[in-house]
């Protein structure tokens, strides 16, 4: 109890250090995310709620430092009048939805909505937090490194038996319960995330991350060593994880990825570069994981379900849809929240049977039709939005950027954006990113137009001719834009 407590007045003094600290607390609350589940399992197994939501305190003061903070000429984000309405009309529908009178309670509709909103103001936030060129290649260089130690601890749980103290999860389940190949003694491993799902969820977002770092750099070797040991890491710890999602993901991304960031960035250095890097990386993994490349591959070849769970995502919302009637069952009502927030009730009691396992199928019984389209319109129209940053925005860096938005956008249009934790804070910060890089490219184009000189006209003549003698002239600004490299 006394642990508890103590952990409980960190963690509010860690929200009133946010609040007065919210642009570094951003870059915290992600590397917190990171660790979180290593926290839970290892430091403080008794405290593991009071850690879950540690994240979320030191959110909840960074939004309030950065709505009440009204420092004049900070970056913003850019106005997209579309994703702002349509936000307000879908967090509107979802504080009516709490009070679904197919819900169990207030309170599941309360934390309901929390999952579905609560990132969301990192769109408005992360321009101001990361707002320069340098602030933001500096961060996000650091922050994939983290991948190296998180996927060397992954290695180690893959090689140590099901009973060891490496191979737990956040909630100590039975030795029976960790998850394990089938085909191979290897368990499946979770690195310093909770369970798989997150693990999985971070390794995707390092990755495409990687990819927007090297596009920018254009696969240059020199200086980016840690960078190309990182992502071999990570694909490393995606065969070790046993799941399948990832790489096929990968698989169908890379095609857009090498027309946006390789083809459209001036081509033939780029693409031979990437060639010897692919051919590189493919040998180190190969090399260093190779008993997880058959562990993986047995386990995909012992399933026959691939073309179901291809298109389950698109089936289940139809299949759901009879059950959920116009308004659904309530928000939070599917959330595995529900469990804890309803005692004394038989789990999903309440929705007669109507269980699904996967996220679109969900938000359909959660929302009903009106607010499966309010919500997924937001989704989509993100995934559009970036695909025009990338065409449009000036300095290739912020195209770097945008594409890297766009993949993770993509990549979790089927994911679990709502009902897995990691994927929907990242999905939230690839939108804050995504916001800032438009806003400094906006304004690296207003400073260059500001500083090509104007036309003659015969008032400007005179003014030249009467400026007092010695006056110094402006230099132009030079481009912020910094190299990624470092």
């Amino acid at each position: 109890m006394n642990s508890r407590y103590l952990l409980a007045l960190a963690a509010a003094a860690a929200a009133a250090w946010a609040f007065r600290r919210w642009r570094q607390a951003i870059p915290v609350v992600m590397v917190l995310l990171v660790l979180e589940g290593a926290i839970r399992k290892w430091v403080f197994p008794g405290a593991q709620d009071i850690v879950y939501f540690g994240k979320d305190l030191l959110l909840l003061g960074a939004y309030a430092g950065y709505f009440t903070d009204n420092v004049a000429g900070r970056l913003r984000a850019p106005k997209v009048p579309v994703l702002t309405i349509s936000l307000a009309i879908c967090a509107l529908f979802g504080l009516l939805q709490i009070f679904n009178p197919r819900s169990p309670n207030l309170l599941v509709g309360i934390f309901g909505w929390k999952a579905y909103f609560f990132y969301v103001p990192l769109f408005f936030v992360v321009p101001t937090a990361l707002s320069s060129d340098v602030q933001i290649v500096r961060f996000l260089r650091r922050y994939v490194l983290l991948a190296i130690p998180v996927c060397l601890l992954g290695m180690a749980q893959f090689v140590a038996p099901g009973s060891s103290f490496l191979n737990t999860y956040a909630r100590q389940p039975e030795e029976g319960q960790i998850a394990s190949f089938g085909s191979s003694e290897h368990i499946r491993i979770t690195g310093t995330f909770a369970y798989i799902t997150g693990f999985t969820s971070y390794l995707m977002a390092t990755l495409i991350l990687l990819l927007a770092l090297l596009a920018a750099s254009r696969w240059r070797f020199r200086g980016n060593f840690w960078i190309f040991s990182a992502f071999g890491l990570a694909l490393v710890g995606v065969l070790m994880s046993g799941s399948r999602g990832p790489v096929l993901i990968l698989a169908l991304l890379l095609p857009l990825y090498w027309w946006l960031a390789v083809i459209r960035e001036g081509g033939a250095a780029t693409t031979s570069r990437l060639v010897i890097a692919a051919a590189l990386v493919g040998s180190l993994v190969v090399y260093a994981g190779s008993s997880a490349t058959e562990a993986w591959l047995g386990r995909a070849a012992g399933h026959s379900d691939v073309a179901e769970r291809l298109t389950q995502p698109l089936l289940s919302p139809v299949r759901a849809l009879e059950a959920a009637g116009l308004f659904g069952f309530g928000i939070g009502t599917a959330h595995q929240t529900a469990m804890a927030l309803t005692p004394g009730v038989r789990p999903y009691s309440w929705l007669h049977g109507a269980i699904v396992e996967d996220e679109p199928g969900k938000i359909m019984i959660e929302l009903g039709p009106i607010g499966f389209v309010l919500f997924y319109f937001i989704r989509v129209f993100l995934a559009f939005y970036a695909f025009r940053q990338v065409l449009e925005l000036r300095i290739q860096f912020h195209r770097a950027i945008a594409c890297a938005c766009l993949l993770f956008f993509l990549a979790e249009l089927p994911g679990g954006v709502v009902f897995e934790v990691t994927a929907g804070l990242y999905f939230w910060f690839f939108a804050g990113l995504l916001a800032a890089v438009v806003a400094l490219d906006r304004k690296a184009v207003q400073a260059a137009l500001a500083a090509q000189p104007r036309p003659v006209t015969l008032a400007s003549a005179v003014r030249a001719r009467t400026r007092r003698p010695g006056a110094p002239k402006l230099p132009p600004p030079a481009s912020t834009a910094p190299s990624a490299t470092g």
